[in-house]
C-alpha cells in the first residue's frame, strides 16, 4: 500500500485528483482540501500526482524528482509523421546492435499503458545467432507438421474436435503458407526471423487476464522508439501460431514456467530506408447503428 498525503497548504481543492482516480476512488472533498481517504485501493497509476497543478500530492510510489514535467510534446503532424514511417522490417543489414541500445529500447515498452496499472510486461532477448536459427527452424518444422495433419483427411474431424472446427478450418487456410516456409528455409532463408541480429520475447504471468493487450502495446511503444534510433522491426505471428502446439519453444527461449510468451518481434538495421509513407484503407465509421 503506497503511503499518500495532500500538503493542505498547496492544495487548492480544484478536484482533479478526485476526478482522475474514477476506479479506486482513493480522495474525496474536503473543507480544507482533498484527502486521501482508500489508499488501500489505490492502483498506483499515478494520475493524482501527475495531473495535480499545485504538486500537493505526494505518492510514495511518484516522489516529483521521478516525475519530470511535460513540457515539449511532439505536434499532432510530427506525431502522424513518425505513425505513417514505422514499416515493418524484414531485410536486416548484419549488424549487431549494442545490449545498450536494446536495454534503452526495453525502457521505452514500459511506459505503454496496463491494465489496471500491473505492468506485468519482460522481455526476453536473443542476440546469438546461432541460437536464433535453431529458433526458426523449430518453428517452420512445427508449421510443417501442421500441414502435414491438415492434409490428412482422416485427421481432420479428430483435430476439430480437439482444437475447435473454426480454429481447424483458419488453420487449413494457411495451409500453403506454411509450406512456402519450409521451401523458403530449405533454400537458406529465414523466412521466421529474417536473419535479424535480435529477437525480442514480451511475456506476461500465466494466466494475466489481459496479458495479450499489455504486451501488444509494449510492443508497439518499443516499435515506434526502434525506428526514431534508425532501427526495424516486424511482429512476428508465426511464431505464436507455433508455440500454440509445441511447448518445447518456451523452453529453447528459456521462458519461466510461471510466465507466458504473449509478442514476438524482430529488431535490427533496415537494409534499405523507406522513402514515402503510403495510404491505407480508410475505417468505416459508424454512428450510434441500431442492434
Amino acid at each position: 500500500m503506497p503511503a499518500i498525503k495532500v500538503h493542505e497548504d498547496r492544495c487548492t481543492r480544484c478536484g482533479a485528483c478526485v476526478a482522475v482516480c474514477a476506479s479506486a476512488h482513493v480522495f474525496e472533498l474536503r473543507e480544507g482540501a482533498a484527502e486521501p481517504v482508500r489508499t488501500n485501493d489505490c492502483w498506483s497509476c499515478g494520475h493524482c500526482v501527475a495531473v495535480c497543478p499545485t504538486d500537493a500530492i505526494h505518492h510514495s510510489d511518484y516522489p516529483l524528482d521521478a516525475c519530470p514535467s511535460l513540457d515539449a510534446l511532439p505536434s499532432y503532424e510530427e506525431l502522424i509523421t513518425a505513425l505513417r514511417a514505422r514499416r515493418s522490417t524484414r531485410a536486416y543489414r548484419d549488424k549487431p546492435i549494442p545490449r545498450p541500445l536494446v536495454r534503452q529500447l526495453v525502457d521505452v515498452s514500459r511506459w505503454a499503458p496496463s491494465a489496471t496499472n500491473a505492468q506485468e510486461v519482460d522481455w526476453i532477448a536473443l542476440d546469438e545467432p546461432t541460437r536464433i536459427e535453431r529458433l526458426s527452424r523449430e518453428v517452420v518444422s512445427t508449421l510443417g507438421r501442421l500441414v502435414r495433419l491438415l492434409q490428412n483427411p482422416l485427421l481432420r474431424p479428430f483435430l476439430s474436435l480437439a482444437l475447435g472446427k473454426k480454429r481447424v478450418e483458419k488453420a487449413a487456410e494457411s495451409a500453403e503458407d506454411f509450406e512456402s516456409l519450409v521451401q523458403r528455409q530449405s533454400h537458406g532463408e529465414d523466412p521466421i526471423f529474417y536473419h535479424a541480429p535480435v529477437v525480442l520475447i514480451a511475456h506476461v504471468p500465466q494466466g494475466t487476464y489481459f496479458g495479450t493487450s499489455d504486451a501488444v502495446y509494449a510492443a508497439y511503444n518499443l516499435m515506434l522508439a526502434a525506428e526514431r534510433l534508425g532501427l526495424g522491426t516486424c511482429h512476428i505471428g508465426f511464431f505464436n501460431v507455433a508455440r500454440e502446439r509445441n511447448r518445447e519453444l518456451r523452453d529453447m527461449v528459456g521462458l519461466p514456467t510461471t510466465r507466458q510468451i504473449e509478442v514476438v518481434i524482430t529488431l535490427g538495421y533496415p537494409r534499405f530506408e523507406f522513402r514515402r509513407a503510403l495510404p491505407r484503407r480508410q475505417r468505416e465509421l459508424r454512428w450510434n447503428p441500431e442492434a
